[in-house]
């Protein structure tokens, strides 16, 4: 356990959400779709079967998921200790913002060191695009 919810492979997370999303498994193309899971320990027995370890904050205790259709618009709040934690983060010395590491492996260079007032600008970004973007 630990203060965030950990994945071990973006990649392998990737496929596992768009085979529950399409019904189609772009994990293993000649097998079923696995079902959307409804507890955590489903979607933990699916991750360890496809060798993606996922771990889950201190705390955290159950499992949504939630599929909408693309003619409603799904705004989704962060929990406001989530939001405050990564505030207090960027608050302390020479913070550095926390991207997905995925990021640096597709573009290839870390995010460089940026002033307080710009961090909690992208912050706010982030968060606002994680509200309403849909994936695609």
């Amino acid at each position: 356990m630990g203060t965030k919810l950990e994945i071990s492979d973006d990649i392998l997370w990737g496929k596992l959400v768009k085979s529950w999303a399409t019904g189609k498994n772009y994990i293993a193309p000649n097998r079923p779709a696995p079902a959307i899971p409804r507890t955590r320990e489903e979607l933990l027995a699916q991750a360890a079967d496809i060798g993606l370890r996922i771990s889950f904050p201190d705390g955290m205790v159950g499992l949504e998921i939630v599929q909408y259709s693309s003619q409603t618009a799904v705004i989704k709040l962060p929990p406001k200790s989530m939001v405050e934690d990564t505030e207090a983060e960027l608050d302390k010395e020479n913070p550095l913002y926390p991207m997905p590491r995925f990021y640096e492996d597709f573009f290839g260079a870390p995010l460089p060191q940026m002033a307080k007032t710009v961090l909690l600008e992208l912050h706010a970004a982030r968060i606002g695009d994680y509200s309403i973007r849909n994936c695609g």
